[in-house]
C-alpha cells in the first residue's frame, strides 16, 4: 500500500506578519506622498511627490498583495505523492503553473547543505535530479554549486528542482526524507552538514 500524500506548508510566523506590516507602512507613506503632491500639483515639488507616491503605491501595493497571499492562502511549498514531486507555483500565479516531476524521471535524490562548513547561515536543500532523458533535465543554467554538491550521483543537476528546506516547514525534514525513500526507487544520499547532534542519554547501571 502506497503512503498517503505528504503536503508541506509554511507555518504562520511573526516574521511573515512583520513583513506585511513593514510593507503596509511603506504603502501608507506612499499615499501620504500622493496627498502632499496633490496639494500643489503644478509645482516642481508637487510633481516629484506625485511621481514618488504613485510609484510607491503601485510597487508596495503589489508586494503587499503577494505577502498577504502567502499568509492567508497557505499554498503548499512541496507535495509528495505516489505520482511524483510537485512544487506549487507561488501566489498569485495559478496552480496550472505548478512544477511536476514524475518519480519515473527522478534519477537520484540528494539532501545537501549550502554554505561554508563551520560558518553561519547554513541552509539545507533537497534536490531531485532528473534523468538525462527527461525533459526536465534541460534547464541546467546556474546549477554549478548543485553540480559540485551532487557529484557522483546519477541524473542532471537542475536548480529549479532543488527545494530549500525552511525552518518553518509544517513537516520535519527527516519526515520528508522518509516519504521520498518510501515513494521513490531512485538512490538517495544525505550530504547535509551542520546538523545538531543527537543527545545520548546514559543511564546508570542497576546494581
Amino acid at each position: 500500500m502506497a503512503p498517503s500524500p505528504l503536503t508541506v506548508r509554511l507555518k504562520p510566523s511573526f516574521r511573515g506578519s512583520g513583513q506585511a506590516v513593514g510593507v503596509l507602512i511603506l504603502l501608507f507613506c506612499s499615499v501620504m506622498f500622493v496627498i502632499g503632491g496633490l496639494a500643489d500639483p503644478a509645482s516642481a515639488g508637487g510633481v516629484v511627490f506625485l511621481l514618488l507616491g504613485v510609484t510607491g503605491v503601485v510597487a508596495f501595493g503589489a508586494v503587499l498583495a503577494v505577502v498577504a497571499g502567502h499568509l492567508l492562502g497557505r499554498r503548499p511549498l512541496l507535495v509528495l505523492d505516489g505520482e511524483g514531486v510537485r512544487v506549487p507555483a507561488k501566489w498569485p500565479l495559478p496552480r496550472s503553473r505548478d512544477r511536476f516531476l514524475p518519480w519515473g524521471e527522478v534519477a537520484a535524490v540528494c539532501a545537501w547543505t549550502e554554505g561554508i562548513p563551520g560558518g553561519k547561515g547554513l541552509a539545507h536543500r533537497l534536490a531531485f535530479l532528473p534523468a538525462e532523458d527527461s525533459p526536465h533535465a534541460r534547464a541546467t543554467s546556474g546549477a554549478e554549486m548543485l553540480r559540485v554538491k551532487t557529484q557522483g550521483l546519477p541524473g542532471v543537476p537542475v536548480l529549479r528542482w532543488s527545494v530549500p528546506v525552511l525552518d518553518g516547514w509544517t513537516v520535519p525534514q527527516d519526515r520528508v526524507i522518509e516519504q521520498v525513500r518510501a515513494l521513490s526507487e531512485a538512490p538517495f544520499e544525505d550530504r547535509r552538514i551542520g546538523l545538531p547532534k543527537r543527545r545520548r542519554v546514559i543511564r546508570p547501571k542497576k546494581r
